[in-house]
């Protein structure tokens, strides 16, 4: 089989199975659904995967390398960190809203696939923390004297904490009202006074879009 063609019938796969996934558990969904879903025999299946495992986990990392895409394109459209922050938070919903549940299966059936996950998501929150709170700085919306080091870490662990609690995920409205909270909280501790207004611009921007509700 061509090289390229397998990667793209690969990431086809992956792609297709995530939506799966999401429409229908990770649990629940087989390699017979797949391969239906596919319109693939279960044989042309496994010349790409070896099990239901190896496809949760190729398909994890490739939207993990999807997110970080994105979080990429975020930072170079906006004009500022503030509205980069509120970009990289409105995806953050969209994830959970898609893959939230999801989130639990992942850490009881498939532990190792978990694991690298949750490192690769610590280790991209605190670099993309770090690099807003860094460019924020620069452009006088932050104060200059926070502790990029620390405050990165009390936001990565913010996160987690409300996006990690089981019982939230059975309430999306209170969890994204939560997170919607916290990162208000955080950005007036971290603000200057332009910081602030801009904050508070934004805010009542995305409330008539109606696309981020405090």
């Amino acid at each position: 089989m061509n090289s390229t063609m397998g990667e793209n019938s690969c990431s086809t796969i992956c792609e297709r199975a995530m939506k799966l996934f999401q429409r229908c558990g990770l649990k629940a969904v087989t390699m017979d659904d797949v391969s239906k879903e596919m319109s693939i025999s279960k044989k042309t299946l496994y010349t790409f995967f070896q099990n239901k495992s190896d496809l949760v986990d190729q398909a994890i990392r490739k939207k993990m390398k999807s997110h970080k895409s994105e979080l990429d394109s975020i930072k170079k459209s906006k004009e500022n960190a503030i509205e980069e922050l509120m970009a990289n938070h409105s995806m953050l919903i969209n994830i959970l809203e898609q893959f939230g549940k999801n989130f639990f299966a992942l850490r009881k059936y498939y532990p190792s696939t978990f694991d690298w996950a949750s490192h690769q998501r610590k280790n991209t929150i605190i670099k993309s923390c770090k690099a807003n709170l860094e460019r924020g700085i620069s452009e006088g919306i932050y104060k200059s004297d926070i502790d990029v080091e620390k405050i990165s870490l009390l936001r990565y662990f913010s996160l987690t904490g409300i996006t990690e609690d089981e019982t939230l995920s059975e309430s999306p409205e209170l969890r994204n009202s939560l997170l919607n909270k916290s990162l208000v909280m955080h950005v007036q501790y971290i603000a200057t006074k332009r910081g602030v207004t801009c904050l508070n611009d934004t805010l009542q921007s995305n409330k008539n879009a109606k696309s981020f509700l405090i």
